[in-house]
């Protein structure tokens, strides 16, 4: 049996989402993007039968599940539909622009007759970080202590990188909706705890950049994000920079009282007790997730969430999806990231925050 599997949007689908899909057994049939030539080049590609330039179209066709991979701006609106055509939804993160529009996915997601309606934290599925999650839960590094992010990449870093949704704010762009949404995604879920937001500072380092036509538009999302919250005793940071000239750097370190965890970008997991070095805590991805996802958090877990999609929806494991992010999770971190907007609003005109 296969679950036939529509995708709406072509950015990151096309880069990363579809290839990994298909590499985790799912039958992806049918692609939807605002440009109908570009659907049919996605799909030319990855050998997907159906192309469309409407995503409405594409809720016409004979699927199980539906991922909606398009900017945020597009997602309550999509999000609904799918679920309202009795299809399972897979949408991507940030689940929505804001708390508002996210709170209408969930009451979507309510009333679909208990369709699946999960976010794409696909790093919940990689094995480093489920082994971090059972070491904090059996007591292995003692009392969590602190949580330390840092997350450093060029991506924006080239100043003549053309101005495009992720420029823009409406539209729900920016680092922290991007990459801050996994790392508070992950905060809640190897912790357990409900992280409350302290103190944000949102910034960008190109004010300004030229769009596909030449002209000059404003930079209003952020390219650089820090934060600092507690969640229980816990006391957390996280510094996300996007355009940074130097070595890319994806670190999570949790620190207890009786030992301290550090996971890096290259799916390595280091581990120490109280008085010893860190050394690596070797795991093992699974056999199904080729070498060329090897590389990649993102990549391996896209794999690995589309193998456990794939043995739920065939009846194969119905334990499979029991970590998988769900839209009430993506909604605690949306109102995560509508606080840190607000924090630093009040902190640009002086004011108190409520």
């Amino acid at each position: 049996m296969t679950v036939r599997v529509g995708v709406i949007g072509t950015g990151w689908a096309d880069r990363a989402l579809i290839p990994a899909f298909q590499a985790g057994g799912l039958d992806i049939v049918a692609v939807a993007s605002r440009d109908e030539a570009r659907a049919r080049d996605v799909a030319g590609r990855h050998g997907i039968a159906l192309a469309t330039g409407s995503w409405r179209d594409l809720l016409d066709a004979d699927l199980e599940l539906v991922v909606v991979t398009t900017p945020p701006a597009f997602h309550a609106e999509q999000a609904a539909a799918v679920l309202a055509s009795g299809r399972h939804l897979v949408c991507e993160k940030p689940l929505a622009l804001d708390a508002e529009q996210g709170e209408a996915i969930r009451a979507a997601a309510r009333a679909s007759d208990g369709r699946l309606a999960l976010v794409d934290h696909e790093l919940r599925f990689t094995p480093v970080r489920r082994k971090a999650r059972e070491l904090i839960a059996s007591g292995g590094i003692g009392r969590v202590v602190t949580v330390t992010a840092r997350v450093a990449n060029d991506m924006r870093a080239d100043p003549t990188r053309p101005w495009s949704w992720w420029s823009d704010a409406d539209q729900g762009g920016g680092i922290l909706g991007a990459l801050g949404s996994h790392v508070l995604d992950s905060v809640r879920w190897l912790l357990g705890e409900e992280p409350e937001l302290h103190g944000a500072t949102l910034g960008r380092v190109y004010p300004q950049r030229r769009d596909a036509d030449g002209t000059l538009r404003p930079v209003t999302s952020d390219d650089i994000a820090s934060l600092t919250f507690r969640a229980g005793d816990v006391v957390g940071t996280v510094l996300l920079h996007g355009a940074a000239l130097d070595d890319a750097i994806d670190l999570l370190t949790i620190r207890g009282t009786e030992g301290s965890l550090v996971i890096d970008r290259s799916l390595k997991l280091y581990y120490g007790k109280r008085g010893g070095p860190l050394k690596e805590f070797r795991t093992q991805l699974p056999g199904l997730v080729p070498y060329r996802f090897r590389a990649s958090g993102f990549a391996a877990g896209s794999v690995l969430f589309a193998d456990a999609l794939r043995r739920y929806l065939t009846g194969e494991d119905l334990d499979a999806l029991a970590d998988a992010a769900t839209v009430d999770d993506a909604l605690a971190v949306q109102r995560l990231i509508d606080r840190s907007r607000e924090l630093d609003a009040f902190a640009r005109a002086g004011a108190r925050p409520g």
